[in-house]
């Protein structure tokens, strides 16, 4: 079962949601942070994306941080970014650190399985900028990090299989040799329809387009996300992990809704999202180097 747990003003947000993660949020004047759990024995698997873990920072409206050294660094590198300029959006920051974990179906042999996923570890940290309005948001974020043995994935899972007493899987000594990854995403999502109140009980829909480059993932993307409840949130929906996830951003001030008459609310939603794969390095293998493994596999399992 897949919790989120997210403070709106004075109120606390309680949404129930599909198994495969879990996800705990603290919005305050500070900003808001996210911790992020998904991992595939939610579901009784232990195979392909099988854990992914995240925590997120994104800032408040920089404009409210006037006069400090974040707001007087980033502001400034707004403005050297075609579209973002434009003083009717509000800006955030986001700062984050993760790491993902892929064996294969077969963990029992250790032998090379040329026709299965390769073992693989992403670790990284991430910066980006968000753009919004109480109708659009813009999200840019690059991802820095090393693929392989020093992605410290065998570790991981290795520590927490002896946590819970599960047998270990015998194939790391062929994962994906080290390499650095750099990933550039962009993701636009819109509201639909545009609720200006947000209190009571209301239902929206949150389409989604973006795209990704890098060493690591190449791809385009489309989805969207359907909710439902009482008093939704003022946010552009529930994030994953991903290049371009982030911490909550809700919309700030006067473009906010206003709930102090009763400020709890609570929600369920459906998410989904498409994508055309150009590469994938925890599929095609190593981008740089010799370690190519042929893989028959055609999606990525997220």
């Amino acid at each position: 079962m897949k919790l989120i747990f997210s403070t709106l003003s004075a109120g606390l947000l309680l949404a129930v949601l599909a198994p495969a993660s879990a996800m705990a949020e603290a919005p305050t004047t500070a900003g808001t942070l996210g911790i992020y759990v998904e991992n595939d024995s939610f579901a009784g698997t232990d195979r392909y994306y099988t854990s992914g873990v995240k925590l997120s920072w994104t800032s408040p409206d920089l404009s409210k941080l006037s006069g400090t050294p974040h707001a007087s660094l980033m502001l400034p590198l707004f403005e050297l970014l075609p579209y973002i300029h434009d003083s009717n959006y509000q800006k955030n920051v986001i700062h984050s650190i993760g790491q993902d974990i892929f064996t294969p179906d077969n963990t029992e042999t250790s032998a090379p399985l040329p026709k299965d996923r390769p073992y693989a570890g992403w670790l990284y940290v991430s910066n980006g900028v968000v753009w919004k309005t109480d109708k659009v948001r813009n999200i840019l974020v690059m991802d820095i990090g090393v693929v392989g043995s020093y992605s410290l994935a065998q570790e991981a899972q290795r520590y927490v299989h002896d946590l819970r007493g599960f047998d270990h899987p015998n194939g790391w000594a062929n994962q994906l040799h080290n390499e650095l990854g750099i990933t550039l995403a962009y993701e636009r999502v819109w509201r639909w329809p545009h609720i200006v109140k947000r209190s009571g009980a209301e239902w929206e829909f949150l389409p989604h387009a973006g795209a990704t480059a890098g060493n690591v993932k190449d791809y385009a993307n489309v989805g969207g996300e359907f909710r439902a409840g009482f008093n939704l949130p003022d946010d552009y929906g529930t994030p994953s992990i991903g290049p371009s996830s982030a911490a909550s951003t809700p919309v700030d001030g006067a473009l906010g809704a206003d709930r102090s008459w009763f400020p709890v609310g609570f929600h369920v939603f459906g998410r989904v999202d498409g994508r055309a794969v150009a590469h994938n390095i925890f599929l095609d293998g190593n981008t740089f180097g010799h370690c190519k493994p042929q893989i028959e596999i055609t999606q990525s399992h997220r």
